[in-house]
């Protein structure tokens, strides 16, 4: 059977017309799981998946959104879209360090990309989105030891047609920020064997955070631009090339900033800011609630962000059914950053701009066989290359004087907070330094996977991947005035460059999968399997010594057991599985020497139960569930960050704490989501009701596991009420209907670290709108 593309997931979920709705019933799901169309009762791996019908449904239109229905999967920002990461049954990493590379990888059409920016754009013109959860080092290869997040894009129509999206509403901030958004495109054929297609979007909102400092603007506006098209052409009757071409831009945005909690015990509150207030460099800050949308910096922070990204699919059909599959992929991204209250204190002593630049290529060529053989089989070969920069090179100063830098009142206080010998300024006027980080990564793979299917119950797959990964780096640190200073000293100091460090690493990965048929509607299965992430170094600006910015290999054995079963006459679908993971150099982030930076946790483990499905409960009433467990726990990590407070107890590391027995951050051990739908036919279409529930337990939002920063178990609730009348569509809904107050991270302050004050990175408040779609 030929798969349009097209994924029905439960028909009732979507949009039905009244004639569809008597007759609704659980359909069957094709993914691309496994690189070969297959149903996702029979795949041997634990995977979700959401058609982009279901996604209009439920109201996700980005992939933040898709985490508060898919509760395994997490997504984590902080200041814009470039520090965005995806996390996978509560494992990922940190966004803000650009060259630490994801444990989930990010697909697109195939394609693999380095960066989560890429995914962090609008949904349209989506076929369908896939989760494939655990290690997937076999078939996807690089950086890939948590999970895959694949997005699929829908190929042009058959016959010409037109769509379109209008969304208006508000967002409860504490001074109302009104939200608008455009999704759209237009499709069909050129000629008999060619098609077309081109997409749009436009999202905006005003900002959502005000700032309870005089004078100073408000903050976390949205302006994001999107444009996607693409040419299918059936070659020939065995030859079919498409080419895509994307491309995301935000344009000079006031982005996220952070909530900020000043501790009244601590020597910031009682010492830095009256010290500077008194003396006229700092203003006061008339809100201290971590919580509340209310912040206290001077100047906003700007976010600027161009993504472009190539794809070329060629598909050939041999003869004897076989399939030759090619994907070249060209993505390019440039990010510039500007943050003029850098050091947190409601003054202006340091500003902070910073440049991002990646380039990728990359070419997969793949064979694989016809398929409904007594082996079924699949190989091929993987290359990439990245080159990635920090610091344009040089070029653009990172970190920068402001007008009172040298302020006599400034120098004294830093003199006593560093224990320095004399006053340390922040800088002297006109001084500047410079940061050229640079990275070269090339990666090389061959890899093949066999399905042999005993019987018709049984079959065992099995799959080898041999990878080689090489990286060149470098860090120079430059300045234009050497004088002592915050920036000199801490920020950009010059002994701490190298023209150039490398390494390279081969790995061989592995799985076996068993699978048996119970009956034709119940599958069990069982799979032991490898995962592998390539070290690399830490190539941003710091204070932390050249030898100490490589971190090593981190290496992953999984286990897994599973149950699919369709049951009721198919209108119930449930899919369980267990899992244990284990992780040796675990790869983790800490904010370090006033920077972010990348080390390993010696041990991890993480184990957990999953289970998700789908019922048809009545003839217009239909749920979708899941529920998600998940302890993520470090078995042996001795270098880990130190909360405030807390004396430094690692055998290895003088400034580091052991943090063995701890759970990482942002790492809550259940998360559930429950979707409801009714739908029933009325005299001009139909009218629909949903609610959408997902809770999350208590988590630990600091990399130093602080007792004190610990978020509380909350309930997310989405609500959407509409109709559909001839070709329209009319939409009311709400979320986040409770007005939940959540932080997903909180991190010490920027330069005063030290006390118990905090930087809090929230999710949205309460949001409400209309939207009206047409399809024609």
């Amino acid at each position: 059977m030929k798969c349009t593309g097209k994924l029905k997931l439960l028909s009732a979920a979507v949009a039905l017309s009244a004639s569809q709705i008597a007759t609704a019933q659980l359909e069957e799901v094709i993914v691309t799981a496994q690189k070969r169309e297959q149903s996702l009762q029979d795949v041997p791996i634990a995977v979700s998946a959401m058609s982009g019908d279901q996604l209009n449904a439920a109201g996700v239109t980005t992939i933040e959104g898709l985490t508060k229905v898919m509760p395994t999967l997490d997504v984590q920002s902080s200041t814009s879209a470039v520090s965005a990461n995806f996390r996978m049954r509560r494992v990922g990493n940190l966004g803000n360090i650009p060259d630490f590379e994801p444990a989930v990888g990010f697909f697109q059409d195939g394609a693999f990309r380095a960066r989560s920016i890429f995914g962090m754009g609008d949904l349209f013109n989506v076929d369908r989105i896939e989760q494939l959860r655990g290690p997937q080092s076999t078939l996807y290869g690089k950086n890939v030891t948590a999970g895959v997040i694949a997005i699929y894009t829908a190929p042009p129509s058959e016959e010409f047609e037109w769509k379109g999206e209008l969304t208006a509403g508000s967002i409860e901030a504490p001074d109302d920020a009104p939200l608008y958004n455009f999704r759209g495109g237009i499709s069909g054929p050129l000629t008999d064997s060619l098609g077309a297609s081109l997409g749009a979007s436009y999202s905006y909102h005003d900002a959502t955070m005000t700032q309870a400092v005089a004078g100073a603007e408000d903050t976390n506006e949205l302006e994001r631009y999107s444009l996607r098209g693409e040419l299918n052409w059936d070659a020939t009757e065995k030859l079919n090339l498409r080419a895509i071409l994307g491309t995301v831009q935000q344009d000079n945005n006031k982005a996220t900033t952070n909530d900020y909690f000043y501790d009244p015990e601590g020597y910031v509150a009682n010492f830095v800011l009256p010290t500077l207030q008194e003396a006229g460099v700092s203003l006061p800050c008339t809100d201290n609630d971590p919580k509340n949308d209310v912040g206290c910096s001077l100047d906003q922070t700007l976010s600027d962000v161009d993504s472009s990204e190539a794809i070329l699919l060629a598909n050939y059909q041999l003869d004897n059914g076989w399939n030759i599959n090619s994907i070249t992929s060209w993505d390019y991204y440039k990010f510039k950053g500007e943050q003029n209250d850098a050091g947190q204190i409601m003054a202006p002593v340091l500003k902070y701009h910073d440049t991002q630049e990646g380039e990728a290529w990359q070419q997969e060529l793949r064979l694989t066989s016809a398929g409904g053989e007594t082996i079924d089989w699949l190989g091929g070969i993987f290359y990439y290359h990245n080159d990635f920069k920090r610091g344009d090179g040089g070029d653009r100063a990172i970190f920068l004087y402001d007008t009172l830098s040298d302020d006599p009142t400034v120098a004294a206080v830093n003199q006593a907070v560093l224990g320095a010998p004399i006053p340390i300024p922040f800088a002297p006027q006109g001084q500047l330094s410079y940061l050229d980080g640079q990275q070269e990564t090339d990666y090389y793979a061959v890899f093949g996977q066999a399905t042999w299917n005993i019987t018709k119950k049984w079959a065992v797959t099995g799959g080898l991947r041999w990878q080689r990964e090489e990286k060149d780096a470098s860090v120079l640190q430059t300045i234009n005035d050497p004088s002592p200073s915050v920036i000199s000293l801490l920020l950009s100091p010059t002994d701490i460059s190298a023209d150039g460090f490398d390494r390279s690493t081969d790995k061989v990965t592995w799985s076996v999968t068993p699978q048996y048929f119970l009956t034709d509607d119940t599958m069990i299965y069982a799979t032991a399997s490898t995962g592998f992430k390539s070290g690399g170094f830490n190539t941003s600006w710091g204070s932390i010594a050249i030898e100490a910015r490589e971190f090593k290999d981190e290496d992953v054995t999984n286990y897994e057991a599973g149950i699919k079963t369709t049951q009721l006459d198919g209108n119930l679908r449930l899919n369980f599985n267990a899992f244990y993971t284990e992780y040796d150099d675990k790869q983790e982030a800490a904010f370090v020497g006033a920077n972010f930076t990348v080390g390993n946790a010696e041990k991890a483990t993480n184990k957990g139960v999953e289970l998700d499905g789908a019922w048809l409960l009545g003839e217009n009433f239909t749920a979708d569930f899941a529920v998600s467990y998940a302890d993520l726990e470090y078995d042996k990590f001795t270098n880990g960050q130190c909360y405030p407070g807390r004396t430094p107890d690692s055998p290895t590391n003088p400034d580091a704490c052991v943090l063995d027995g701890e759970h990482p951050i942002n790492a809550p051990e259940w998360r559930t989501h429950v979707g409801l739908t009714y739908q029933t036919p009325v005299s001009w279409g139909d009218v629909y009701a949903r609610a959408d529930w997902s809770w999350t337990d208590d988590f630990n939002t600091s990399f130093s596991a602080d007792p004190l920063l610990v978020q509380s178990s909350y309930s997310w609730v989405n609500a959407r009420l509409g109709t559909h009348w001839d070709n329209w569509e009319f939409v009311v809904w709400a979320e986040n209907l409770t007005d939940e107050d959540v932080a997903n991270i909180e991190a010490t302050a920027n330069i005063y670290s030290g006390d118990n004050s905090v930087q809090s990175f929230l999710q949205p408040p309460r949001s409400y709108g209309l939207t009206v779609r047409a399809n024609y």
